[in-house]
C-alpha cells in the first residue's frame, strides 16, 4: 500500500488546504451534480444533460461494484495512528477505486469529449487531479485507489462519448441500452447489499424511464427567453433536493441505518429524484410556458 504517500500529502496540513481540500472533494459531490445536470439539462442542452447523466449513474454503478469486491480498508481504517480521517462524512464505505475521483473524472471528461475544446480537456484535467490529491490528503483513499479511479473515468467517457455520438439521435435506441445496462446490473443488488450500488442502481432505473417519458410525450425545447430558463432551473433544483432530503428524513424513521430495507428505499428515493426531475418535472414547462 501507498502508506507514505498519503503520509506525506497529509504533513501539508493546515488551515488553508484543510479548506482548500474539503471544497475540492464536495465539487464530487451529489447536490454540485444536481446543479450542474439540472442547469444544463433544463436551460442549455438536453442530449448532453442525457449523456453526462446516464455516463454519471453508470460509473457509479461501477465503481460500487469493485468496491464491494474488493473491499479494501480506507487508510485511516488501515493505519489509524498515522492517518487521519478529515471527511468521515464522505468516506463509509470500501476504498477501492476511489468513488469521488472515478464519478468526477468520468462526468468532466465526457464534457470534454462532447466539447471537443482543448480548454475543457485541460481544466478538467486540472480539476480530476486535485480530485484525486484531495481524497488522499483527506486521508481516505491511497494513490492506487484515485490513479485506478482516474483510469476508469476517462475510459467510461470515452467510451460512451463514442457509442453515444453515433446514435443519439435514436431516442428506440437508447432507451434499448439503457434497459440492457439496467438488467446487467440487477443481479448485482441481489449479491451486494451496498448503499451506494442501491443509490446508483436507483438514479439509473428512473433516468431510464424519465427520458422515455420525456421523449414520448413532453420533447420540451430551449427556445425560451432566459429569465424563463433560470425558473426551470431553480424550480427543479428545489424540487430534487426536496425529494432528496425530505424522503431521506422519512424513510430513515422506517428503517435502521445499513439494513437491507433502507437500502430498497434508497434506490425508490435516488429512482424518484431522477424520474420527477428528468421526466415529470419538465411537464409544468408546457402548462405554466416557461
Amino acid at each position: 500500500m501507498t502508506i507514505e504517500i498519503v503520509e506525506f500529502i497529509q504533513s501539508w496540513q493546515n488551515g488553508f488546504w484543510d479548506s482548500f481540500f474539503n471544497t475540492i472533494s464536495f465539487l464530487g459531490e451529489e447536490y454540485i451534480y444536481i446543479l450542474i445536470l439540472g442547469t444544463i439539462y433544463y436551460a442549455y442542452d438536453k442530449k448532453l444533460g442525457e449523456f453526462l447523466a446516464f455516463t454519471l449513474f453508470f460509473t457509479g454503478i461501477l465503481n460500487s461494484i469493485i468496491k464491494v469486491i474488493v473491499a479494501a480498508k480506507r487508510p485511516f481504517e488501515k493505519y489509524p495512528s498515522r492517518i487521519t480521517n478529515l471527511r468521515p462524512e464522505t468516506s463509509t464505505g470500501m476504498s477501492f477505486p476511489s468513488g469521488h475521483t472515478q464519478n468526477f473524472t468520468a462526468f468532466l471528461f465526457a464534457e470534454a469529449f462532447w466539447s471537443k475544446k482543448k480548454n475543457i480537456f485541460i481544466v478538467a484535467g486540472i480539476l480530476c487531479i486535485l480530485m484525486a490529491l484531495s481524497r488522499m490528503y483527506l486521508g481516505v483513499h491511497f494513490l492506487e485507489d484515485v490513479l485506478v479511479s482516474l483510469v476508469l473515468g476517462v475510459t467510461t467517457a470515452y467510451f460512451f462519448h463514442k457509442f453515444f455520438n453515433k446514435i443519439k439521435n435514436n431516442d428506440k435506441a437508447l432507451f434499448k441500452i439503457y434497459l440492457i445496462v439496467l438488467l446487467v446490473f440487477l443481479p448485482f443488488l441481489f449479491i451486494f447489499t451496498d448503499e451506494s450500488l442501491y443509490k446508483s442502481y436507483g438514479l439509473l432505473l428512473g433516468f431510464t424511464f424519465a427520458m422515455y417519458y420525456e421523449k414520448k410525450y413532453i420533447k420540451f425545447n430551449m427556445d425560451i427567453p432566459l429569465s424563463k430558463k433560470a425558473i426551470r432551473v431553480v424550480s427543479g433544483l428545489i424540487i430534487m433536493v426536496s425529494i432528496q432530503l425530505g424522503l431521506g428524513i422519512l424513510f430513515d424513521t422506517f428503517a435502521s441505518e445499513g439494513s437491507i430495507l433502507l437500502h430498497i428505499l434508497d434506490l425508490v428515493r435516488y429512482g424518484l429524484i431522477a424520474f420527477i426531475g428528468l421526466g415529470l418535472y419538465p411537464t409544468l414547462f408546457k402548462k405554466l410556458k416557461f
